[in-house]
């Protein structure tokens, strides 16, 4: 029996064999159809993209060079003035005052006398002991003569001996005292105070008078932590009194330890004062030279913070990329704000900061250059001065 395909499934299969050739042969790549109809695709697909993807242009920024150079910034403390010694003259034996030698406010040389008191008895006691001292001398001779002779043992030398030195003793004791009842000024000085009279009677301890030194008088001062290492001493200070009086002062003291309560150390500052005419207590001004740095004057616009909100500025390196410094401020003036922590020379951004992270690339241009630049604009928005400013550092 003879089978008869169908037409239609003829054709198809046909159809199958020939595109396995054709796909087999390579002819899809060879096809010159083919090859132009994916390139017209390839171009309409570019065209289509969108403009995001093309090349961005590098953020612009403002630039200017700075170079570090020697300043020495005027520090501003209050403080007051005091007097460079104060003493409190207290009676060393009992006693009734017979003589007032200075009066309260008068001046003082030392030695000068202040208060004397009545001797009593004690010259009868003195002439007492200076001849007890001569008897025992005598006792001792003797003693030693005949110890060395062989008629006394050496127990009765050495026995006057220890007699002798206890007279000795006591006469010193007495002579002390004495000396005790006539209280004199321990340094050049003024009287401030006085608690006793003639006729009253004074025991060992009780205050007599209180005596201070104005000079030199001392202008004190409240320096920080953060501050304390600029300041030197022998460094001359102007000082303005509240009392209108305009002084000079040289740094005499710097404390090496900080005030548990305040954490701040205390600075003196000698000023002479012959004359006295300086007071205790008076409110003072000093502006204080600190140690001098290396410091940039920059504009207090330049200043930025970081992520962990430091303070600083950013500059660019010779790849053009920003750096963030953190800085300390040295002194803050009516020019402008000098500042630490930069190297010595440096380029700064003065204008697009704010629009730029560390280790981003941007396009510099110089400060200088904006002037003659046609295409710079003359007064540039802040967020178009970023995108819009063109020019390369070279």
């Amino acid at each position: 029996m003879k089978v008869r395909l169908k037409p239609s499934l003829i054709i198809a299969v046909a159809l199958a064999v020939l595109s396995v050739a054709w796909i087999y042969s390579g002819q899809m790549e060879n096809d010159p159809f083919a090859s132009a109809q994916g390139t017209t695709e390839a171009q309409n697909a570019a065209a289509d993209a969108p403009a995001d993807s093309a090349p961005k242009e590098l953020p612009s920024v403002r630039i200017k060079d700075s170079s570090a150079v020697p300043h020495r910034a005027i520090l501003t403390y209050t403080g007051r003035t005091e007097v460079d010694r104060r003493a409190v003259l207290r009676a060393e034996t009992e006693g009734r005052v017979i003589e007032i030698g200075a009066e309260v406010s008068s001046r003082l040389d030392k030695g000068a006398l202040v208060v004397k008191l009545a001797p009593s008895d004690r010259y009868a006691q003195l002439n007492k002991a200076e001849a007890l001292v001569r008897q025992r001398t005598i006792e001792y001779d003797a003693a030693k003569k005949l110890a060395g002779k062989g008629f006394q043992t050496e127990s009765a030398r050495s026995e006057a001996e220890a007699n002798l030195s206890s007279a000795k003793a006591a006469l010193e004791e007495i002579r002390v005292d004495l000396a005790r009842t006539t209280l004199e000024a321990p340094f050049d000085g003024i009287i401030e105070s006085r608690a006793v009279e003639v006729g009253d009677y004074v025991q060992r301890g009780d205050e007599i008078a209180r005596i201070v030194d104005f000079d030199p008088i001392v202008v004190t001062i409240q320096v920080s932590e953060r501050e304390i290492s600029r300041i030197e001493m022998g460094v001359v200070a102007p000082i303005d009194l509240v009392s209108h009086e305009s002084l000079t002062g040289i740094v005499s003291r710097i404390a090496t330890t900080a005030d548990n309560a305040t954490r701040t150390f205390e600075v003196e500052l000698e000023v002479e004062n012959e004359n006295a005419v300086l007071r205790d207590g008076v409110t003072a001004k000093v502006r204080l030279p600190a140690q001098q740095v290396m410091a940039h004057l920059i504009s207090p616009a330049l200043l930025t913070l970081d992520d962990q909100g430091t303070v600083g500025v950013k500059a660019i390196d010779a790849e053009s990329r920003v750096i963030f410094y953190p800085i300390d401020i040295v002194e803050d003036t009516a020019d402008g704000m000098w500042i630490d922590g930069l190297p010595q020379q440096v380029t700064l951004i003065t204008v697009g900061q704010a629009f730029v992270a560390p280790g981003v690339k941007v396009k510099a241009v110089e400060a200088d250059d904006l002037s003659t630049d046609p295409s710079s604009p003359a007064n540039p928005a802040p967020a178009v001065s970023v995108g819009d400013t063109t020019g390369d550092r070279s």
